[in-house]
């Protein structure tokens, strides 16, 4: 591997990354998970977050009811947050929980549910990592200085109320998808250039919206 490292631009890339991380799926694994050129600094770096945000994306209730997460990863996530090393992922989970009203699909309120924020930086530098992946992967496009805004992805509610052209936008792009529904993407890009926009759905439950900038 002679190529640069993809999120710090500095150092030679001498690992590879996977995108998005092991973790994040059920065994067996699937035989086509991304991987990227990383450097060893960024590699460890990563993987002190990952299994924060994997446990954090497995907890919700659009998520917990995935196969993946039944079976295998809601085992690995409370192991995790039970040995001593986890106490910080458990901080983390309880410190981005939060009330939140419901209403029901007709409007009436339900009540204050608990849910979880994800307006995190975490969160945010994991959603930047994986964008800056998928550059790579869709692209062949290394380190720059770009900027990276992320926000949920519409609702189909929202979907209904855009424009025609708009829809025909984001209705332009195949989703690719990876151990059964556990992540999946769509990316809106411009030939060599680093601006493009990313959908990536993970667990079949929780999906965002990725804008990266030159």
């Amino acid at each position: 591997m002679n190529e640069k490292c993809i999120y710090c631009g500095n150092k030679k890339a001498i690992e590879k990354d996977h995108i998005p991380p092991k973790s994040f799926f059920a065994r067996p694994r699937p035989s086509n998970l991304i991987t990227v050129p990383s450097c060893s600094n960024c590699n460890r770096e990563f993987g002190k977050k990952d299994e924060i945000v994997r446990n954090l994306l497995t907890s919700l209730e659009t998520t917990e009811i995935h196969p993946a997460v039944i079976n295998q990863l809601a085992e690995k996530r409370n192991r995790s947050l039970s040995r001593n090393g986890g106490i910080h992922s458990f901080k983390f989970l309880l410190e981005n929980m939060k009330q939140i009203d419901r209403y029901s699909d007709a409007g009436t309120y339900m009540g204050k549910f608990p849910a979880y924020n994800l307006d995190s930086i975490i969160v945010g530098q994991f959603l930047e990592r994986i964008a800056r992946g998928l550059l790579f992967h869709n692209n062949n496009i290394g380190y720059g200085d770009y900027s990276f805004e992320w926000k949920m992805a519409p609702t189909e509610k929202a979907y209904e109320s855009m424009s025609d052209e708009l829809k025909r936008f984001l209705g332009s792009g195949t989703y690719e998808y990876f151990g059964d529904g556990i992540f999946g993407y769509a990316g809106y890009t411009w030939p060599g250039k680093p601006r493009s926009l990313w959908i990536m759905n993970f667990y079949s439950g929780i999906e965002f919206m990725v804008i990266v900038r030159d």
